[in-house]
């Protein structure tokens, strides 16, 4: 869907979806304006770098679908606010409505790309969400996760601050926090060979406080270090 259709969707006074109270004309272009009048630029690069247009993606917390909707054919998202699922369902968009860490519906192998943007620092346990990314990717499948970061020294974190207004890390309802060194380990450790860590100036990638880190899936298996008593009954299945 291009974004004139976007646009039509949202505003038109004859959609059917509207007239049901999904939003309201004013809501409609609030989100418009928030989330689909531009294309983001965390988006953008990958989405025509690696051709995310044409692949079958699955959008972790996909909210409004305002990334969910760029993607290619057969691409899904999941989402735990029932406001967004119904908005993004009445733009034609496959969401499904649960908690990914409560249970994981996916089935093997039947995706190319996940992308996961702003997610990892709010889940319990991020190793068992990429765990599960791995076995719902098809072979050499592709991952997008995104994460504010804590910068890599007190100038740097001093700029964010300033030119930003805040640094993303320490918003309260987060529970995780990653430099991009720990987050490219945390990815690794789950069964994933990094590609890239960038943000909008790869050479000023330790610069920002956020960062999008792309890995490719490859073989996995605990090492034999990390004796099987350790594991949680979850984490044999994975």
């Amino acid at each position: 869907m291009n974004i004139a259709e976007i646009y039509k969707k949202i505003f038109s006074e004859k959609n059917s979806k509207l007239k049901e109270r999904i939003l309201s004309i004013d809501e409609g272009a609030v989100l418009w304006e928030k989330y689909f009048r531009f294309l983001p630029l965390k988006l953008a690069m990958p989405l025509k770098k690696y051709n995310l247009d044409k692949k079958r993606v699955l959008d972790i917390g996909s909210a409004w679908g305002e990334f969910l909707i760029h993607f290619g054919p057969g691409s899904k998202g999941i989402e735990v606010l029932p406001e967004a699922v119904k908005f993004s369902k009445s733009l034609g968009l496959d969401v499904d409505e649960y908690n990914f860490e409560d249970e994981w519906r996916e089935n093997a192998e039947s995706f190319n790309a996940i992308w996961c943007s702003n997610v990892l620092e709010h889940v319990v346990s991020p190793h068992q969400l990429l765990r599960n990314f791995h076995k719902t990717l098809k072979e050499n499948g592709l991952i997008f996760v995104r994460v504010p970061t804590i910068p890599s020294n007190w100038l740097y974190l001093k700029l964010n601050k300033l030119l930003l207004g805040f640094l993303g890390y320490e918003a309260v309802q987060h529970i995780n926090a990653f430099t991009r060194k720990t987050a490219e380990f945390t990815i690794e450790r789950a069964g994933f060979k990094i590609i890239e860590s960038n943000n909008f100036l790869p050479f000023l990638k330790d610069a920002f406080s956020f960062i999008t880190v792309v890995a490719q899936k490859i073989p996995f298996e605990y090492p034999q270090k990390r004796p099987g008593i350790h594991n949680p009954k979850w984490l044999s299945s994975n």
